[in-house]
């Protein structure tokens, strides 16, 4: 079993205020992100943009609400946690009922660069994002190291 550890946010990977309109800009924003970092091969941004569109991650969590977006990991070089707060919620398509949206706040990218690495990183993003009061603290961060000390 790999160590939920191995998921850890790095400063550098929080990204406070993304200023986008749509779940695709989001994911955009994030994907620019991670090839600047070399961390995603060819194909990643369009690999999450149908796994999106046939397994929605927008959770309607309450007051706060947070999307998970994923995809396989034959697209990644690196194991991590990216952490985007918009600067006003986006409309993202629901997990459980794709053909609803919820207005998401938080975006936490997981990538993983091997298959058995997925579940764990899930365990650990829905640990923290499931409390409100946790999220809301994500939200209003001021800076990465707060983020990074929430999810770390």
């Amino acid at each position: 079993m790999v160590a939920v550890d191995r998921f850890s946010v790095s400063p550098e990977d929080v990204l406070l205020g993304l200023e986008a309109v749509s779940q695709e800009e989001v994911v955009h924003q994030l994907c620019e992100h991670l090839a600047g970092q070399e961390a995603i091969v060819s194909g990643y941004e369009e690999s999450l943009l149908e796994r999106e569109e046939d397994y929605p991650t927008g959770l309607d969590l309450g007051e706060v609400c947070a999307a998970i977006p994923h995809t396989d990991p034959q697209y990644a070089r690196d194991t991590k946690l990216v952490v985007a707060t918009l600067a006003s919620p986006v409309a993202w398509k629901n997990m459980e009922d794709p053909d609803d949206q919820v207005m998401v706040s938080v975006v936490v990218l997981s990538l993983f660069d091997k298959a058995e690495k997925q579940l764990e990183a899930l365990k650990k993003i829905m640990g923290i994002i499931q409390d409100q009061d946790t999220l809301k603290q994500v939200l209003s961060a001021s800076g990465p190291d707060e983020v990074v000390s929430i999810f770390n």
